[in-house]
């Protein structure tokens, strides 16, 4: 009975002060779909490179027939990248995915043909910081689920009372091996992009009151 009586007043004080137990956390995250690259039109302009103008690009296109082996894939975005143009690159969504919520992790689906190169995350953070996200060496073949904590990388709290702050997810920045095979043709494709999200907590103004709507 006490080690009862003091669990329950722990609890209590720690949602008084702001803050929220392991086990209260259950059942307030949610998947959310950011991108499956159904709807938007991928082509060369999506890619940038900061090599010399006229540096061959990868191509880049769509298919319905070279998807990852989950549920609902419908079309992957394929990047096959010939030996005369493996070179540092990034792709740019048509438009920058931007995420409300609170985002404790992504998760893509990443083909690689064992290139052994690099692949980050391009990300804008709420103080509009373009940062890198480590995701995966190429240096497997087939498909990959590939997840990535955003929550231990980013700082994604409120810090004006109502106002609300986004992360932005910008594209992919591809980093090759320079011990490749010369004539070792490289292929990438990425399937649908989620996250697991909850919604931000509002800024208590004083931390002995708790915030209602």
């Amino acid at each position: 009975m006490i080690a009862l009586r003091i669990s329950r007043k722990l609890t209590l004080f720690l949602f008084v002060f702001g803050m929220i137990p392991i086990g209260a956390e259950t059942g307030i995250w949610r998947e959310i779909l950011l991108e499956n690259f159904e709807l938007p039109n991928y082509n060369r302009e999506n890619l940038r490179t900061k090599l010399e103008k006229g540096t061959k690009l990868p191509e880049i296109s769509l298919s319905a027939n070279f998807t990852a082996p989950i549920p609902g894939s419908k079309q992957a975005l394929v990047l096959r990248i010939p030996k005369d143009a493996n070179f540092p690159f990034s792709l740019y969504f048509p438009k920058p995915i931007e995420v409300n919520a609170f985002i404790k992790e992504i998760t893509i689906p990443i083909y690689s043909s064992q290139s052994n190169g690099n692949l980050t995350l391009i990300i804008e953070s709420q103080d509009a910081e373009v940062r890198q996200l480590n995701l995966t060496s190429l240096n497997y073949r087939g498909w990959k689920s590939i997840t990535v904590s955003i929550s231990k990388n980013f700082d994604q709290n409120d810090r004006v009372f109502l106002q609300k702050s986004s992360i932005r997810i910008l594209g992919f920045f591809y980093l090759p091996f320079e011990g490749n095979d010369p004539n070792q043709e490289v292929l990438v494709a990425i399937d649908d992009i989620t996250a697991i999200v909850r919604d931000k907590y509002r800024p208590l103004r004083n931390k002995e009151i708790l915030l209602e709507d």
